[in-house]
């Protein structure tokens, strides 16, 4: 069904054209036109001289398009197609897992959903394969066919590969490498026993009832492009992927010649550092690690700001400084950071949960006053340590509980003093460990910014925004190995594009780097013969772009899509 909705942006309404369908029993949109200003419609309506297409069909041509010129100019499409070489006829492996990568970015969905989204993008016209061709069992039988196991491990292949390529282009030229590991739950039954990754663990989403599958991933600091990564069972912890992640790192340096030496392995205190220091010192990597609050140094982490030096104009608002301390019986530099926007940021959101945590107590209290209430000293102590789970408003917040006369007696308040403490020493301050002993303390803050690359990725991952991992209805081993693949691929192929868009918009976020691309589409106008004999005419434009728009399109190169297509 179709119908014309508008949507708000910067106080003025843009109209679209769009088609929704019911999708596993829900009301969802399944494609829209951009149709502009109301101006720019009423302008439409009144123009009659023009002749009026038979019909319009609107493709997806910005997003799909320079994913795809991504993946040629960048040579990642060449590492496919040599793993995978096209057969005689139809799509190659390399076609289907790019396609998964690409539908991943633009509209993530479950294979049934591919062919249809693929019939509506630039994609159709340039590779001239029917839609049928993308069915959920096509890719099904394509995937059960790529080798995930022994010596001939594709995927592991490909990574190899891969890394090769973009050491080649100089996106790892810095060696600042971000690492990182987070879970997914899945839907893989509990009667399933021929799964061995899926497995029932702490999940980071709070979904710890399904089974779930742990990630690992390597991404470049600087860039975001993927390096690596590795799929382990979901019952295993962080610390405990760290000595695997990194041997398998390490050995795809290794191959591509690339000294262990030259590289800065950035990552959160969920790996625990402190943990593994002898893997680390093994691997004769560098790297920075987060460091857990109380394990610091407290003459470190105490300083006043002011005793702090400033990182330099490229991080406003960033100070630190570091002293040696010793770890295991040898000696690591110790870096505080404190930054004022994160400052900011954590007492809002202690603010926030003080102001919860007191309205329940309140509420608690109350309760506990009448007369039949019946509770227990364990139901009570619960709740609150709930409400209480953050470390620093539990800091902030103290709480006795009493009974007498049967009746349990709530006694709450706020330490003032304790929040003068926190502002003072506590709130955006981070505490990194190095054993780059000869860096400053501000080279070591900026060589832990790459972390916050790969927590975006993950972001984006989880929530669907520009990548969505889920759903994910794999049910074996071997597919769901694949399913990281094209999400890796998927990521890669996203930050190469940003990289270019950034040189025609400095400063341009993912996001907003996706809006811009979904509005550029290519109309598919069918006019009538001009005579009355003959066949119908074919026309094709683009929709009408703002100057962003245009400067990424010109960045990107996507005119070249225009001279390609197949008929």
């Amino acid at each position: 069904m179709a119908s014309l909705i508008a949507k708000k942006k910067a106080n003025k309404l843009y109209y679209y054209v769009v088609e929704s369908a019911r999708v596993h029993g829900k009301p969802r949109i399944v494609h829209q036109t951009y149709l502009g200003s109301a101006e720019k419609v009423a302008a439409l309506v009144k123009d009659r001289t023009a002749p009026i297409p038979l019909s319009a069909t609107a493709l997806d041509f910005g997003l799909s398009g320079s994913l795809w010129l991504a993946a040629r100019q960048s040579g990642l499409w060449d590492v496919l197609t040599a793993l995978w070489p096209p057969p005689r006829s139809g799509p190659s492996t390399a076609h289907y897992l790019f396609l998964a990568a690409a539908h991943r970015i633009c509209r993530p969905g479950p294979k049934t959903e591919v062919a249809e989204w693929y019939g509506r993008s630039i994609l159709h016209s340039l590779w001239g394969f029917p839609p049928e061709r993308f069915t959920s069992q096509a890719f099904w039988d394509c995937f059960d066919a790529i080798e995930t196991a022994g010596e001939g491990d594709q995927l592991e292949v490909a990574q190899t590969q891969l890394l090769g390529l973009w050491n080649s282009k100089q996106m790892v030229g810095r060696r600042l490498l971000a690492y990182d590991t987070t879970n997914f739950f899945t839907y893989v039954a509990s009667t399933n026993t021929r799964n061995e990754i899926a497995q029932r663990g702490h999940n980071k989403q709070g979904r710890h009832n399904p089974r779930q599958v742990g990630l690992s991933y390597v991404l470049d600091g600087e860039h975001g492009i993927s390096l690596c990564h590795h799929v382990y069972p979901g019952n295993v912890a962080d610390s405990e992927e760290m000595p695997e992640a990194l041997a398998r790192a390490c050995a795809m340096l290794d191959r591509n010649r690339i000294p262990r030496e030259t590289v800065t392995l950035a990552f959160d205190k969920g790996s625990a550092a402190l943990a593994n220091t002898l893997a680390l010192e093994e691997a004769r990597v560098g790297w920075i690690s987060a460091l857990p609050w109380n394990q610091a140094p407290a003459q470190l982490r105490e300083r006043a700001v002011d005793q702090l030096s400033p990182c330099g104009s490229a991080q406003p608002g960033v100070r630190a400084a570091g002293e040696t301390t010793l770890v295991h019986g040898k000696q690591y530099l110790c870096v505080v950071k404190y930054s004022a926007s994160f400052a900011g940021e954590q007492l809002q959101s202690v603010t926030t949960g003080v102001s919860k945590a007191m309205q329940n107590l309140r509420r608690l209290a109350a309760e506990l006053a009448k007369p039949l209430a019946r509770f227990t000293k364990t139901g009570i102590r619960g709740k609150i340590q709930r409400w209480l789970a953050d470390p620093l408003v539990e800091e902030l917040v103290h709480y006795e509980l009493e009974e007498r006369e049967g009746r349990f007696h709530l006694q709450f308040d706020f330490d003032i003093k304790a929040l003068e403490r926190m502002l003072a020493n506590r709130l955006g301050r981070t505490v990194l460990l190095t054993n780059r002993m000869d860096w400053t303390a501000g080279q070591v803050v900026e060589g832990y910014s790459g972390q916050q690359r790969i927590e975006q990725v993950f972001r984006g991952l989880k929530d669907g925004e520009w990548l969505g991992w889920g759903p994910m209805y794999h049910w074996t081993d071997s597919k769901i190995r694949v399913h990281a693949f094209y999400c890796m691929l998927g990521i890669s192929l996203l930050q190469c594009v940003h990289k270019k868009a950034e040189t025609a918009w400095p400063g341009l976020s993912i996001e907003q780097l996706l809006d811009e691309l979904r509005c550029i589409q290519q109309f598919v106008l069918l006019y009538p013969p001009q005579g009355e004999k003959g066949p119908n005419r074919i026309a094709t434009v683009l929709s009408k772009q703002t100057l962003p728009q245009q400067a990424i399109a010109d960045a990107l190169g996507l005119d070249e899509l225009c001279s390609t297509q197949r008929g």
